[in-house]
């Protein structure tokens, strides 16, 4: 008999996500986190997540102000701020962010493998490459590196980090005393040269859970190498059908069995009792944005300008280029300009405030946005789920704190009610939760 297959439900835990009426919402009608310093809405959420049995919190890094219009100028580095949290929570997987374009492989492996100290065998790495040139020079780089040459940086990053992880491990020595060993990797490499060995020993888990977000194809490449849990994007079942089919074509030249590697795309959920209920909490949060503001700002992230007379225009989908002209030269991840192209495409007619809607001003970048109520929403979590395509979702909700209180009390019990969520809460070290689901 074939093991029980739950939903993963984690929740990314930067405000930079939330919709961008949140706070004045929060004004208007209360519940918002404590937000005398920005550790405290990530606390709230985290205790909150662990109540909802969520598998785990993502953090993104935000390695400098361009393009950051958080309140609070940006959350807390993430690692430190799962350090606190670690102490704060007992099941929940922490999975910070940080980029191999800025990192120094060695310095990353000794605070990741802390971090899953700290935690007894909970965390996570999510693998990203960055793409700011103003961020870039934060690190005394003169200028991003192109998308090809930062992910073979990322390759040979995560082989050095890989190895100074598993090569490891306590034992009890001749006088029955549990001592820790650690062997050298005298690594070599393009950009790194890395003697060894770490000098933190291995917790519970053996090693951090390593995340990635691969959409092109060499992201692809490398999430089929190395991740154990990959980051997408997919507003359709049929968008995640065709990036599954990617990732196990991948997975198969690496040598490693199809559907081992989790697909969990992004998800903004708008929830009500009704759906009118849904509709009209979105219609409030759209009141609270300055959409004529955002409208420039929509392609930005993606290197890319448009113009326009009026926001509501229809969009002019001819001034920007196909997702396969620019999978080499993108700025941002590639998978998200697949996801907002391809939306743009498969609804004709939308205008510019539509596209700054999807795009940036209702949060969770170009993730898919369900407005429905609690059990339209379960319904269609579990189609999703049957198709067997996604390990879950990655939850990106519009207010923070007000929603998911909510999502934990109404939504939650109906999933476990379908027996498609896991009804108490799993112990299990990060990795092995991941394992094959």
């Amino acid at each position: 008999m074939s093991q029980q297959r739950y939903l993963h439900l984690n929740i990314v835990g930067n405000e930079i996500n939330n919709h961008q009426g949140a706070l004045a919402f929060e004004r208007d009608h209360g519940g918002g986190p404590d937000r005398r310093n920005a550790y405290l809405p990530i606390a709230e959420m985290g205790k909150l997540a662990e109540e909802g049995l969520f598998t785990a919190m993502f953090l993104g890094d935000i390695a400098g102000t361009a393009g950051s219009p958080a309140p609070d100028g940006g959350p807390p580095e993430p690692i430190t701020a799962f350090a606190a949290l670690a102490r704060e929570t007992s099941y929940l997987g922490l999975i910070a962010t940080a980029s191999c374009s800025f990192y120094d492989p060695y310095n990353l492996a000794r605070l990741l493998a802390s971090i899953d100290q700290i935690s007894d065998g909970r965390a996570g790495f999510n693998a990203v490459t960055s793409v700011s040139d103003e961020w870039a020079m934060n690190y005394s780089m003169e200028a991003h590196l192109d998308r090809e040459t930062r992910y073979k940086r990322a390759d040979e990053f995560l082989d050095v980090l890989t190895a100074l992880w598993e090569k490891r491990e306590v034992r009890d020595d001749a006088d029955r005393i549990r001592r820790f060993y650690a062997e050298q990797i005298n690594h070599k490499g393009e950009n790194f040269q890395v003697l060894g060995p770490l000098n933190v020993a291995p917790s519970p888990q053996g090693r951090p859970l390593i995340a990635q977000a691969g959409g092109s194809g060499p992201g692809i490449k490398v999430a089929a190498k190395h991740a154990e849990m990959v980051f997408t994007n997919a507003n359709t079942r049929g968008q995640a059908a065709e990036y599954r089919a990617q990732l196990d074509a991948a997975l198969a030249e690496r040598g490693r069995p199809a559907g081992t590697v989790p697909a969990i795309p992004g998800l903004v959920p708008f929830l009500g009792p009704s759906r009118a209920a849904a509709e009209e909490k979105l219609r409030l949060l759209d009141e609270h944005v300055p959409y004529e503001l955002y409208a420039p700002f929509a392609l930005i992230q993606f290197g890319l300008e448009f113009s326009f007379d009026s926001i509501d225009d229809p969009f002019p989908l001819d001034q920007i280029p196909k997702p396969e002209d620019v999978k080499d030269t993108i700025k941002s991840t590639y998978g998200n300009y697949v996801g907002l192209y391809t939306w743009i495409t498969e609804n004709p007619g939308v205008t510019v405030r539509d596209v700054t809607a999807q795009s940036l001003a209702r949060g969770g970048a170009q993730h898919r946005k369900f407005v429905g109520t609690y059990d339209e929403f379960v319904d269609d979590l579990a189609a999703w789920h049957s198709d067997g395509t996604v390990g879950g979702f990655n939850l990106m909700f519009p207010t923070g704190v007000i929603d998911l209180r909510e999502f934990v009390d109404e939504v939650v019990p109906r999933l476990v009610d379908r027996g498609i969520y896991r009804g108490t809460p799993d112990t299990r070290p990060l990795r092995e939760r991941f394992a094959g689901n």
